[in-house]
C-alpha cells in the first residue's frame, strides 16, 4: 500500500479481536438515533470551497486534502445528498485511511501503528473506530477494567453551549486506529468529523510531518486539563521529554 486514501483493507494481528471500519453501537446507544443520516445536502456545483457551501459552514475544512490548521468549530463533510460529486475536496474522511499503516511492535508498549511513507502536516491517517457505548456504560467499563486496563475514549465536543459526548471502546471491536498509541508529545490529534451521521466518525490528523518509519501516536487526554483526578495508575512510557510519567484518563 502507498501513502495515498485507501479503502480499509486492513485487519487485526491478534485473533481476538473483531475488526470493524465504522463505529457500531453498544450498549446504552440508542440505535435509531445513532443510524439516522443527514437527510439534506450542499447544492454546490464543483468544488465546495467557497464560503457559500451550507456543509463548510462558510469556511472550507480542507486546502489540497489537508485539515486547515486553524480549523476550529465542527467538522461536516458533503455527503451522498449533496450534488457536488464524490470528487469533491470535502470528503476526506470518507476515501479511508491512508495505505502506509503497519501494526507493529512499540518498544515495551505493546503494539503500535507506524507509517512506511512520509505523512504531511494535516493529512487525515486513519479513524479512531469502535463500539459507541452511552456514557453510563463506560462508567461500568471503566470500574470492571480500572484506570490501567482502560481503551474507552470520551470524546467531548462544546457546540453552541452544549457538550456532545462520544464514548468509543475499542477493546474487543475496533480499527487500525486502537493500536496508536499516547504520547506527551502526540504528532497527530483527534477531530471529530461527520459525513453522513450525525454521530461523528473520529479522525486522526497528522499534527506535524511524520517521518518514515516514525510511530503514530495522540495524546489521550486531548482537550482535557490535566490533573491529578484524570492521571492513571499506568506509567507512561511515550519517552518524550515533556511526559507526565503516567497515562492520561477521561474521567467519565
Amino acid at each position: 500500500m502507498d501513502a495515498k486514501n485507501c479503502e480499509d483493507e486492513y485487519t487485526h494481528p491478534t485473533a481476538d479481536l473483531i475488526y470493524t471500519e465504522r463505529n457500531i453501537p453498544g450498549p446504552g446507544v440508542d440505535g435509531a438515533e445513532f443510524e439516522s443520516e443527514f437527510v439534506v445536502g450542499c447544492a454546490c456545483e464543483a468544488q465546495c470551497s467557497s464560503g457559500d457551501c451550507s456543509c463548510t459552514l462558510g469556511k472550507p475544512n480542507y486546502e489540497n486534502d489537508r485539515l486547515v490548521e486553524d480549523k476550529v468549530g465542527p467538522t461536516v463533510e458533503c455527503n451522498s445528498h449533496c450534488l457536488c460529486g464524490e470528487t469533491c475536496g470535502n470528503r476526506l474522511v470518507q476515501r479511508g485511511p491512508l495505505g502506509c499503516l503497519n501494526v507493529v511492535e512499540a518498544q515495551g508498549r505493546g503494539l503500535g501503528l507506524s507509517t512506511s511513507r512520509l505523512i504531511r502536516k494535516g493529512q487525515f491517517i486513519c479513524e479512531y473506530a469502535g463500539e459507541v457505548v452511552g456514557l453510563e456504560e463506560a462508567k461500568k467499563r471503566l470500574e470492571r477494567n480500572g484506570r490501567g486496563d482502560n481503551y474507552v475514549l470520551v470524546v467531548n465536543e462544546h457546540v453552541g453551549g452544549k457538550t456532545i459526548t462520544t464514548c468509543i471502546d475499542p477493546r474487543f471491536i475496533g480499527n487500525v486506529g486502537r493500536f496508536c498509541n499516547h504520547s506527551c508529545e502526540a504528532n497527530s490529534r483527534l477531530v471529530p468529523v461527520r459525513v453522513e451521521k450525525a454521530s461523528p466518525r473520529v479522525a486522526l490528523f497528522a499534527r506535524r510531518d511524520i517521518e518514515p518509519g516514525e510511530e503514530v501516536t495522540f495524546n489521550y487526554a486531548d482537550g482535557v486539563e490535566t490533573s491529578v483526578h484524570n492521571i492513571s495508575e499506568t506509567p507512561c512510557l511515550c519517552g518524550s521529554s515533556t511526559c507526565l510519567r503516567y497515562l492520561p484518563h477521561h474521567s467519565v
